[in-house]
């Protein structure tokens, strides 16, 4: 032993461990951002923790990542691996959508969109989904012949609702696509869409008719019972009266003879001739002498336009058969079937028509081709059609 009494710790002489003089001038060097630590092993896929299996693709993923986005994934309860169903959830949507979390910004490629989106409505991604619906509010971007392809991919998801607002963008593009084999494959519900939109372009409310027939006859064991809803999608109060004549006598290609038989169709056909006529000789009338009654009825007739185009560059040239290559009088199936099959051949010429306002009464009157002639040499038409 020491031979000492009392030794006493530093704490009982009254030094103090936490006081340290000149510890607050010491300088440090930047700490690292835990966010961007956390980023790097994200984005280089360091010890992942979770497993996410879509049919025989297996994806090693990060939780927290998932979680962070995820309604769904951040339901889960410490899951090891995860199996999401294919048909909701594609590998390719799934790894585009891994991407998008990690990317610094919010862009949406056009590549798998649909898939994206249904995908994204499963997970309960809140944030992606409103990123795709800003794409599809673009009237800019999904419109015409961009806005059925994208079509097609819904119908393959089932979207209906983007398939619907997709189906009401087409308007020049419509002709193009009676020309095609998609719309031979459309389903009576699609058609219906397609029809009752008064935002198709066309040259004469014929095309819709001809083109009614064109699917029908497609298919026509298994449609011929549509013929009644089919033929109430066409607006026959819009086709020149020289023409519903024809239609009514059944002096027409014979190919859309069992059309025109159809009750449902001679009934509209005579209805549209009344309207035709009625209006006409409304027209003749004074204002006194005119029947409020009947004036009414001819009224209720009278349905909503199309979007008329017209296309003044059109001509023939070595017996091409242009857009106005014909004489309107004239216009049987045969010379529509002519008219696809030179939009099948010049695929981009529907760019160039236009859209113009025609009086509805011109409808029910004669018009002249707009066929140039030489003696169009100052790009004057000869007639309006």
């Amino acid at each position: 032993m020491s031979g000492r009494t009392e030794i006493k710790s530093l704490i009982d002489q009254g030094y103090d461990p936490l006081h340290t003089e000149h510890w607050e001038a010491i300088e440090f060097d930047d700490k690292l951002d835990h966010l961007s630590l956390i980023d790097q092993r994200l984005k280089s896929f360091r010890k992942p923790d979770m497993q996410v299996r879509i049919g025989d693709t297996h994806f090693d993923c990060h939780s927290l990542l998932l979680q962070c986005y995820s309604e769904a994934f951040d339901e889960l309860e410490n899951e090891r691996a995860v199996i999401l169903p294919q048909e909701k959830v594609t590998p390719e949507a799934f790894q585009i959508i891994y991407a998008w979390m990690l990317a610094p910004k919010a862009d949406i490629k056009r590549e798998h969109f649909v898939e994206v989106f249904v995908a994204a409505e499963y997970l309960r991604i809140k944030h992606l989904i409103n990123q795709c619906w800003i794409c599809m509010d673009s009237i800019e971007a999904l419109v015409e012949d961009r806005a059925f392809l994208l079509y097609i991919e819904a119908a393959r998801f089932q979207q209906t609702i983007l398939q619907n607002m997709l189906l009401k963008r087409i308007c020049k593009f419509f002709l193009p696509l009676v020309a095609s084999r998609e719309f031979m494959q459309l389903p009576l519900e699609d058609l219906n869409i397609l029809l009752k939109s008064s935002y198709i372009g066309v040259f004469s409310e014929a095309d819709v008719f001809y083109a009614a027939c064109i699917w029908l006859l497609e298919d026509w064991e298994n449609r011929q019972e549509h013929v009644s809803e089919v033929m109430n999608l066409v607006r026959f109060t819009l086709i020149r009266p020289s023409l519903l004549a024809q239609l009514n006598s059944f002096d027409a290609d014979e190919r859309i003879h069992d059309i025109l038989r159809h009750e449902t169709t001679k009934y509209l056909v005579a209805q549209a001739l009344n309207y035709a006529f009625s209006s006409k000789s409304f027209a003749e009338m004074s204002d006194h002498r005119l029947s409020s009654r009947r004036a009414n009825r001819v009224a209720i007739q009278k349905l909503a336009d199309r979007t008329w185009l017209e296309d003044l560059d059109a001509f023939r040239e070595e017996g091409e058969m242009g857009i106005y290559a014909f004489t309107p009088e004239d216009y049987s199936y045969e010379t529509f079937l002519e008219r696809l099959g030179h939009l099948s051949r010049d695929r981009d010429c529907w760019k160039r028509w236009q859209k113009v306002e025609i009086n509805v009464e011109s409808l029910l009157t004669p018009r002249i081709s707009l066929l140039k002639t030489p003696s169009d040499e100052h790009g004057e038409t000869s007639g309006i059609y």
